[in-house]
């Protein structure tokens, strides 16, 4: 019997893509959270006496600002050395972004698999094969899987690859290839990268993304980590997820149907903050807060976001002081948003609550739209309209929401403070 580790998509010092602009972010904490995290997997090994370490790609996240990165992972390879834990990696597609890699000769520890084809190491004293074969570029759309030795018999034999398989939601094509590829080849363990999200594919083969060990930013929710994989008489026996991130990205929805005052609105958002730090298991936690549901409260709510999030911000504060981060609040109540009859009369504040009440829901449709948003493009810093951001306008899901929060915004406030008049 034997144990490993298959981790993937360290992504270490990657940058905090413009977290820096927002208020009160733990800016320290999330920019060493991947080396505390990778920390984490290398106490894991140490504690777990495995036999060795697999990282399925992604160890860097393109360039290194300076030679510090290198440093810290010889450092870390060099405690894993002094246990007796080899390590064997292939290079993903950040990996071969980075061109200071070459210049560093690895740790005497750690393999990395071949660039300009697939490779086989024999590990005898424990009767297992692992295969693999690296990047050679950024871009691969190559089906790398189909270079691969098949099994070695009576040997354990293990995949390594970074792959998008036959494609997973919110990430590149690379080196795609389908599950009868791998299961083709014989082998008992694909260890697969590059995937962020933890997923076993299948159980014979076990196919398995392990997900990246930190999450960066609010798409990234949830647990992330590692698995470790129990090997007994040449065969998995277990294979059970352990967490190694120290901050935990969290999505939480507050369901505000038929709420009437607001105090509900933070009684219902307290209950959800409490619900999220408690799944969070100790970690602090960066949270975004969706308000959704039918509610008389939503033109109230959409007429002046600023101060809603102000007021919810100070309720995470009272309830988890430096523990919880309020990332972003969104606000996705319905209400009064078609024009309320008494202002469906003819006048000049009805004519104007009726047009923007009538924005088309397809952003191609509204004028002079594309116009606004290469304005925006020129006032802001590229940094404020990168892929993580919420301003990414490269992202349709993101101009419909903009045009969507915009639309709430403006009705909200012409209902709250003109509807009177």
């Amino acid at each position: 019997m034997f144990r490993f580790i298959h981790a993937a998509d360290i992504h270490l010092d990657s940058p905090l893509r413009g977290l820096s602009r927002y208020e009160s972010a733990p800016i320290e904490v999330i920019r060493n959270a991947c080396r505390r995290a990778f920390v984490n997997l290398v106490d894991l090994a140490i504690d777990e006496k495995v036999a060795f370490v697999l990282l399925a790609g992604d160890l860097y996240d393109g360039d290194w600002k300076d030679y510090s990165t290198g440093i810290f992972f010889s450092r870390q390879m060099g405690r894993l050395g002094r246990h007796g834990i080899r390590v064997f990696a292939v290079a993903g597609n950040h990996d071969a972004a980075n061109r200071m890699t070459r210049a560093l000769e690895s740790p005497a520890n750690v393999t990395i698999f071949s660039t300009t084809r697939a490779e086989t190491v024999r590990l005898d004293e424990l009767a297992v094969a692992i295969h693999g074969r690296s990047f050679p570029s950024r871009h691969v759309e190559e089906n790398l899987a189909a270079g691969f030795a098949g099994a070695i018999k009576t040997l354990f034999n293990i995949g390594l690859l970074h792959t998008s398989l036959d494609g997973r939601e919110g990430h590149a094509v690379y080196a795609p290839c389908s599950v009868d590829d791998l299961h083709a080849k014989g082998y008992h363990y694909w260890a697969l990268g590059h995937v962020h999200r933890q997923e076993v594919v299948c159980r014979d083969p076990w196919v398995v993304f392990p997900g990246c060990i930190q999450g960066r930013h609010i798409r990234e929710t949830g647990a992330k980590g590692c698995v470790l994989v129990t090997v007994d008489d040449g065969a998995v026996s277990a294979v059970r997820p352990v967490s190694l991130d120290v901050l935990r990205w969290q999505h939480g929805v507050v369901d505000l149907s038929d709420a009437q005052e607001i105090h509900e609105v933070l009684e219902r958002s307290r209950q959800v903050i409490d619900r999220e730090r408690a799944a969070a298991e100790d970690r602090p936690v960066a949270l975004r807060l969706t308000l959704g549901g039918a509610t008389q409260l939503a033109d109230q709510l959409a007429a002046y976001p600023e101060l809603l999030e102000q007021q919810l911000k100070a309720l995470a504060a009272e309830i988890a002081d430096d523990d919880l981060w309020l990332e972003r609040v969104e606000n996705a109540t319905m209400g009064r948003i078609a024009v309320p009859a008494v202002l469906a009369e003819e006048s000049p504040f009805a004519r104007l609550l009726q047009e923007i009440a009538a924005t088309p829901k397809n952003p191609g449709e509204i004028e002079r739209l594309q116009e606004c948003l290469a304005d925006l493009r020129q006032k802001l810093p590229a940094e404020a309209l990168g892929p993580d951001s919420v301003l990414n306008l490269d992202d349709q899901q993101t101009i419909h929401r903009l045009v969507a929060e915009a639309t709430h915004l403006l009705v909200g406030r012409l209902l709250t403070v003109g509807g009177g008049q």
